[in-house]
C-alpha cells in the first residue's frame, strides 16, 4: 500500500512540473498583452525664449513630472524603465490660462504596437514681469582660523553681482552674500563660493527661478598673525599751583593687534599722551586707540578700541589713601585662634593732613596699617586700624574693621571669608581727591 502511494505522489509531482512547463512555453509563444506604470518622468520645457523674449519669467506650478502607463507585449514591457521615456512641454503652445500640453515619447524602438497613457497631463506655469538689480556681495566668515591668527582683508571678485528674476522675488532681496568657511587656516587662501539670497531680515530666500550674472564668487582672504603689546600713558603738563598729580590709572594696559610679521615687529607698544596742565580736579578721558594705529599697517583685534584714563589730582596739604582689609598687618594673634575678616575685600579711605613736604614722602607702606588682636577671645570683634604716622601728620578719620576669631581646628564660617595669615605685606596705595 505504501509503495503504491509513493508511486502516485511521484506521478502527481511530475504532472505539475509538466503542466508548468507547458504553460511557460505557451506564455512565451503567445506573449500576452500587459500594462506597467512608470512614475515621475521629468518634463523638459521647450522654447523658454518665448517667455524671456517678452521680458517675463515663469515659475512651474505643476506638471514638472508626469506619470505614464504603458500597454504592450509582455516581453517588451518588462524590459522598460523610466529612462526609456522622455516628456516635454512646449511654451510656444502656451494657452490663455498659462498651460502647455505634455507630450511623452517612448525612446526604445519596437515592432509591436505600444500604447502610452499620461492622462493628458499639462504643465501649468505662472508668469511675472522680469526684473534685474545689482547687489554688493557680502562675505560672511564662519568657523575659526588657527590660534593667534586673525582675518585680514577679504576681497570678493566680482564684488557686485546682478540678479534677474520675477519682480516680486527681486523686491524681497535685501542682500547677496557668500559663506566663507574657516577651518584652522594660518596662511592666505582663496575659494570659489556660491552666492546666496537674503531678505531684509537676514533670512535665506529660495534661489530657484533667478539667475546670477556670475554663478560663483571668487573670494581672496588675507590671514594675519597677531601679538599683544603694552599700553602706556604719558602725562604732560603740571596741575594748577597748590595741586599735585597723585597717580594715573588706565585700562586696558595691553591690546592685541594684527598685521604682517614685518609690520608687527615694528610695533612694540602704544603710548597715549594726556594733558593735566592747570588741573585742579581729576582728569578723565576716553582715548580712541584707532587714532594711534594710523601710523602703522597693523590694526586692533580686541572688541574695544578705547583706553579709559584717570589722572588723580589732589590739593596740597592733605593726602587720601585707599586700601582693603588684606593690606592690613595682623599683630599678636594667639596661637590657639584662627583669624579671618568678615569681608577681606572691604575698602577703606583715610585722609592724612599735614605739611606738603611730609605728605609727599609718605606711602601706604610707610603708614604701616595694622591691627592688634592681643587679648581677644573667639568671636566677632570691631578692631581699630592703627597707622605709624610721623608727629607732624594727623589722621583725619579713624577706621575700624570687623574680624572673626575661631578656635584652632574649627572650620570658619564660609561666609566670613578665609583665614588671614599672621602678617600680610603692604601694597602700593591708590589715592583719590577730597576737596
Amino acid at each position: 500500500m505504501k509503495k503504491k502511494l509513493m508511486n502516485n505522489l511521484v506521478i502527481k509531482l511530475l504532472s505539475v512540473f509538466v503542466a508548468f512547463f507547458v504553460w511557460l512555453v505557451i506564455i512565451n509563444v503567445i506573449d500576452p498583452t500587459t500594462t506597467k506604470h512608470f512614475s515621475s518622468i521629468p518634463v523638459v520645457i521647450l522654447n523658454e525664449n518665448v517667455i524671456t523674449s517678452a521680458n517675463q519669467v515663469f515659475e512651474v506650478e505643476s506638471g514638472d513630472t508626469v506619470d505614464v502607463t504603458v500597454k504592450g507585449k509582455r516581453s517588451f514591457i518588462e524590459q522598460l524603465d523610466e529612462t526609456d521615456f522622455s516628456a516635454s512641454a512646449d511654451l510656444s503652445k502656451l494657452s490663455t490660462v498659462n498651460t502647455a500640453g505634455i507630450q511623452v515619447k517612448l525612446n526604445k524602438p519596437t515592432k509591436d504596437n505600444v500604447e502610452l497613457d499620461w492622462n493628458n497631463e499639462v504643465l501649468r506655469i505662472s508668469l511675472e514681469e522680469k526684473s534685474s538689480q545689482q547687489f554688493k556681495v557680502q562675505i560672511d566668515p564662519q568657523g575659526n582660523l588657527a590660534d593667534f591668527y586673525e582675518l585680514g582683508e577679504m576681497v570678493a571678485q566680482p564684488n557686485m553681482i546682478e540678479v534677474s528674476g520675477g519682480k516680486s522675488k527681486i523686491k524681497r532681496i535685501g542682500s547677496i552674500g557668500v559663506i566663507l568657511g574657516l577651518n584652522g587656516e594660518a596662511d592666505d587662501f582663496s575659494k570659489d563660493l556660491m552666492p546666496i539670497l537674503y531678505d531684509r531680515e537676514g533670512d535665506v530666500i529660495d534661489g530657484s527661478n533667478v539667475t546670477f550674472s556670475r554663478d560663483t564668487i571668487h573670494v581672496k582672504v588675507e590671514v594675519l598673525p597677531t601679538k599683544t603689546i603694552p599700553v602706556y600713558v604719558n602725562v604732560e603738563g603740571k596741575p594748577a599751583e597748590g595741586y599735585t598729580l597723585i597717580q594715573t590709572d588706565f585700562k586696558p594696559d595691553t591690546v592685541m593687534i594684527a598685521g604682517t610679521k614685518s609690520e608687527l615687529d615694528k610695533v612694540k607698544s602704544l603710548t597715549i599722551p594726556v594733558n593735566v596742565e592747570g588741573a585742579k580736579n581729576d582728569v578723565e578721558s576716553e582715548v580712541d586707540l584707532v587714532d594711534y594705529m594710523k601710523d602703522t599697517d597693523c590694526r586692533l583685534v580686541d572688541d574695544f578700541n578705547t583706553v579709559s584714563i584717570r589722572c588723580v589730582i589732589e590739593k596740597n596739604g592733605k593726602r587720601t589713601f585707599s586700601f582693603v582689609n588684606t593690606d592690613i598687618t595682623v599683630k599678636n594673634l594667639p596661637e590657639h585662634l584662627n583669624f579671618s575678616y568678615a569681608d577681606e575685600n572691604e575698602r577703606h579711605n583715610i585722609t592724612i593732613t599735614g605739611g606738603e613736604e611730609d605728605l609727599k614722602s609718605i606711602t601706604m607702606t610707610s603708614l604701616g596699617a595694622s591691627i592688634d588682636v592681643a587679648g581677644l577671645s573667639a568671636g566677632r570683634h570691631l578692631v581699630d586700624v592703627v597707622f605709624d604716622l610721623p608727629e607732624n601728620l594727623k589722621l583725619k578719620t579713624k577706621v575700624k574693621v570687623e574680624v572673626l576669631l575661631t578656635q584652632s581646628g574649627e572650620e570658619p564660617d564660609q561666609a566670613e571669608g578665609p583665614t588671614t595669615p599672621a602678617a600680610t605685606p603692604a601694597v602700593t596705595p591708590t589715592a583719590s581727591v577730597e576737596e
